[in-house]
């Protein structure tokens, strides 16, 4: 679907509210799109700034208006991206994953149907374009659940104080060094970017952004930069060759008498848990810092129980990628495994018509599986939200049928579909786009 796609109308539910449609941005119209989205943030704007939406493909960027033309009352876009899911014979494997980003509403035009009619128009753009999987980071939990998505992995917060110890005598870090560099240093972003791509495909639940994103996540910015330093990127690496890296900005304070600046390190990645562990032993032995955060940490992580286990360095868990299957079918057949089963899932879809149907899921002993519309009795009944969550393995069926969205209509069906889409870990969250 090009630039200047549109779609029906959005229908007037109340009867007196104004109709949207949905039409592409062009060029002409960037900046139309991107007043909407300075209401909807209200984020400080600094003329030495990056201009985020060099980071827009106008291919795959929409607005919804009552006249066809702007001022617009809504706003989305989204990128082309991966996300690494569990791949038949206990491996994991990149899928295709459309980013959903940039959603606004402008605050005239708040409840009156416009993000309905947005996200209307984008599972039907995604579904035309072939596209079977969409995901999102959440601005506030409430609201993307309506639409089918679902919190698909917990991401771990973990907060450490200077010299935290981590215990792991088994794991070896000989031969594993670090290097801190200055990420807006010449080529370094795009050096992270191409490490961290690598590391993602064998990373179950990452997500590997496009570069014209990366570009911009890793520039530093006027209300970033008020009271700390530039970003930094501490690399590991191993015989010569990076194998890690954590993203991260130290911002200094001193209390009586003494240094208690703080650092928080925004993006880790690591090729094995011996590179993590040589990371965060790092990361908590800096001069001058007194607390050290470490965000995007999965929540059976060994770094948890390295340092004591949940209550010595979990400040919180917050919710990391949101999934929603667009296409049901090529999203189950595309996943692998842990086992042979044949269930008839009955799935509910207010959103995405075409999913709302019986489906037959069987899966091999390899961990292969075919997904097949069928009129057969159902072994389970679930909500789209259920399939969403359970794909990368970070939420399991059982806990989702206590929330009411997986009903066994089969005996044993639950625990037979709960057996084949267990992982052997839990998903890391994904990095934020």
């Amino acid at each position: 679907m090009g630039a200047m796609a549109s779609q029906t109308p959005a229908s007037d539910r109340a009867g007196n509210r104004p109709a949207y449609r949905v039409v592409g941005i062009t060029e002409e119209t960037r900046a139309d799109f991107q007043e909407v989205d300075h209401l909807t943030w209200f984020d400080e704007v600094h003329p030495a700034d990056p201009d985020w939406s060099r980071a827009l493909d106008l291919r795959r960027a929409f607005a919804a208006t009552a006249t066809g033309e702007p001022p617009f009352a809504g706003i989305y876009a989204s990128f082309d991206m991966e996300i690494t899911i569990p791949a038949p014979g206990g491996k994991v494997a990149p899928m295709p994953m459309a980013g959903l980003t940039w959603v606004g509403v402008h605050p005239d035009h708040r409840r009156r149907g416009v993000l309905t009619a947005m996200l209307d128009h984008h599972f039907r753009d995604l579904h035309e374009r072939g596209e079977p999987l969409a995901g999102l980071h959440a601005s506030e939990t409430g609201i993307y659940g309506r639409f089918g998505y679902a919190v698909s992995a917990l991401d771990g917060i973990l907060e450490l104080g200077k010299g935290a110890e981590l215990r792991a005598p088994v794991v070896d870090t000989s031969g594993i060094t670090t290097r801190l560099a200055t990420l807006g240093e010449e080529g370094l972003a795009r050096q992270v970017w191409e490490l961290h791509r690598e590391l993602a495909r064998t990373t179950l639940g990452q997500v590997a952004r496009p570069w014209q994103q990366a570009e911009l996540v890793y520039m530093d910015n006027a209300a970033s930069l008020r009271g700390a330093e530039r970003s930094r990127v501490l690399f590991a690496e191993r015989e010569g060759r990076p194998s890690g890296y954590a993203i991260l900005r130290r911002t200094p304070k001193w209390q009586d008498g003494g240094p208690r600046g703080t650092l928080r390190c925004s993006e880790i990645a690591a090729a094995d848990p011996a590179v993590l562990l040589a990371l965060l032993r790092r990361l908590v032995d800096f001069d001058l810092v007194a607390t050290v955060e470490v965000w995007g940490i999965p929540v059976d992580s060994p770094a948890i129980w390295w340092l004591g286990g949940p209550r010595s360095c979990v400040k919180h868990t917050s919710d990391g990628v949101w999934l929603r299957p667009v296409d049901v079918g090529a999203c189950l057949e595309r996943r692998g495994y842990a086992g042979e089963a044949d269930l008839v899932l009955e799935v509910a879809d207010e959103r995405c018509p075409w999913n709302a149907r019986r489906w037959r899921l069987s899966t091999a002993a390899d961990g292969t599986a075919k997904c097949a519309p069928t009129t057969d009795p159902a072994d389970l009944s679930l909500d789209v939200q259920a399939v969403g969550a359970v794909f990368t393995g970070g939420r399991t069926p059982g806990a989702l049928a206590q929330q009411g969205l997986v009903a066994e209509q089969r005996r044993g069906a639950l625990s037979a579909f709960s057996a084949i889409v267990a992982t052997p870990v839990a998903p890391t969250p994904g990095v934020m786009f």
